[in-house]
């Protein structure tokens, strides 16, 4: 069972919302998804203001951070001109081509609703991808999708994993800089939590 109570902290002029969850757990953490600040705390733990004034400046940097993405996510326009049926023959016919381009292939392919990543790929050698995909961009999806079918051959962030995707995307960086700026915008058309 999970005790919520919701507070603010005031750091260099702005109210950071957070909820303090206690719940089983042996140690206190800090998480901040979706512009929403968690202090998950075992139950009977009282330091909880200690704890967030020892991290002051992690919470203000990503509480300004998910601001500015918010903000200029709030401009950007979601694109959704595909019907799901095809939205997922577009992606399996960039992972034949990819595939065919890298000499690997999916065992299995998943498309479902994730709260915190565009895509996954398993050790078995199964990927899972995010159907808001669907919002963003060709560009996008096509890199998600190439990004998840390396990990096929390279599981891990390495540099041969990088290499790969900067041999087929030089502007990756830019691609995984607009990846995020597109969430916040999802999170608030879809009600994300």
């Amino acid at each position: 069972m999970s005790i919520n109570t919701a507070s603010t902290i005031k750091i260099n002029g702005f109210d950071v919302p957070y909820e303090v969850v206690c719940r089983k757990v042996k140690n206190p953490r800090l998480e901040f998804r979706n512009g929403n600040l968690k202090l998950v705390v075992p139950h009977g733990f009282n330091g909880h203001e200690k704890l967030l004034d020892k991290h002051r400046s992690w919470i203000f940097h990503r509480f300004i951070t998910y601001e500015q993405r918010h903000k200029f996510s709030s401009e950007m326009e979601l694109r959704s001109a595909r019907t799901e049926v095809q939205f997922k023959e577009y992606v399996r016919s960039l992972i034949f081509s990819i595939g065919t381009e890298l000499g690997v292939f999916p065992k299995k392919v998943a498309f479902r609703k994730m709260r915190t990543k565009w895509g996954s790929c398993s050790s078995k050698g199964n990927i899972g991808l995010n159907t808001y995909l669907n919002c963003l961009p060709e560009r996008l999806v096509e890199y998600v999708v190439f990004h998840e079918m390396a990990h096929l051959i390279e599981m891990n962030h390495g540099p041969r994993f990088k290499e790969m995707v900067h041999n087929r995307f030089h502007e990756h960086r830019i691609l995984e800089k607009q990846l995020r700026e597109y969430w916040p915008a999802i999170v608030d058309k879809y009600s994300i939590q």
